[in-house]
């Protein structure tokens, strides 16, 4: 499965620019696992968690996704373009429903495990230290955790134009 995301991606040419926006998305999350993993807090300032989900109805209540914004900047190569990195906490079971971003988003599951279907591809499963890529603009038709006992955390970039709208619920 991770052939079949790896296969979308490569299939969307680089160019320069696009190629700098990467490099620059892979240094962001670089830097800042480091500093979550070693300090906590990696800039020493406590931006608003925002919450991003609740269950469909008809079924019970599952907990929400938390996202909370580490940085938001823009990049200094790309005129127009802007980096965004945010922490996902995901208490167990937690479910986040339909939906698509405002930009590429590089997503590192720093703890647990995650289910994910997105950009027609099959349903995939990242555990700690994996990473998946979602190009603008696609369906994320589900995002959550799977286990019913162990919390997950996802650290993800996104590269995106100024005050673009980060994620977009359809349901």
């Amino acid at each position: 499965m991770m052939a079949d995301s790896l296969k979308f991606a490569e299939a969307r040419p680089l160019t320069t620019g696009g190629t700098t926006l990467l490099l620059a998305g892979a240094l962001s999350m670089t830097v800042l696992i480091a500093g979550w993993r070693s300090q906590g807090s990696p800039f020493g300032i406590a931006l608003p968690d925002i919450l991003c989900s609740t269950s469909a109805s008809g079924e019970a209540e599952r907990p929400r996704t938390i996202v909370s914004t580490l940085r938001t900047e823009p990049l200094a190569g790309a005129p127009g373009k802007w980096v965004t990195t945010q922490l996902v906490r995901l208490p167990p079971r937690a479910l986040s429903p339909p939906h698509f971003h405002g930009g590429d988003v590089t997503a590192y599951v720093v703890e647990g495990t995650v289910r994910s279907e997105h950009a027609g591809l099959p349903v995939s499963e990242y555990a700690m230290g994996q990473v998946f890529f979602e190009p603008l603009g696609t369906t994320h038709a589900f995002f959550e955790n799977p286990s019913y006992d162990q919390p997950a955390v996802v650290l993800a970039v996104t590269i995106h134009d100024k005050d673009a709208v980060l994620t977009t619920f359809l349901k």
